[in-house]
């Protein structure tokens, strides 16, 4: 059986040839709680990409952790590619389409979004962080996403 070992960039490798260049098994593990999280793209949503372009050199697929804090929401946006999440925890309500009309989703159970429909949601927890699984299909990361926020970040009303 060969050995593998992990590259800094967390793909795989079954050693290297004679002239030290490595061989790649074409599949990686990221640990999510290893990698950056990004806070910027829909605050106050706390977003870790694990699987993309950048961090394993994905072609087509997008896939991260979001954790939604209590009564957290995002900014109404949509994509140009199709998303989907999986509620990992929590119960979140959801707004959909145009005219936003909301849905709410618990934990296991799964979300499909078409692209170009506007989409956003809410923590309904006021003491817990809410959690989700998502992808985007047929793009390898969040730049190529195509993301459109239709609505300003949004600020909870002081308590």
């Amino acid at each position: 059986m060969q050995e593998t070992a992990r590259r800094a960039d967390n793909s795989c490798y079954a050693g290297v040839t004679g002239k030290g260049v490595p061989i790649l098994l074409g599949y990686a593990i990221v640990d999510s709680e290893k990698i950056n999280k990004d806070v910027t793209y829909e605050p106050p949503l706390v977003i870790a990409f694990g699987v993309d372009k950048h961090s394993v050199g994905s072609k087509t697929v997008t896939m991260g952790r979001t954790r939604i804090p209590p009564r957290g929401r995002n900014q109404a946006h949509y994509h140009s590619c199709e998303a989907s999440f999986f509620i990992r925890k929590g119960t979140l309500q959801l707004y959909m389409g145009d005219e936003r009309k909301e849905y709410i989703v618990t934990e296991n159970q799964f979300v499909y979004i078409p692209p170009g429909v506007i989409h956003g949601l809410q923590n309904l927890s006021d003491t817990e962080t809410a959690e989700l699984i998502f992808t985007y299909g047929n793009c390898p990361s969040k730049d190529d996403a195509g993301t459109v926020f239709v609505e300003k970040s949004w600020v909870a009303d002081p308590r």
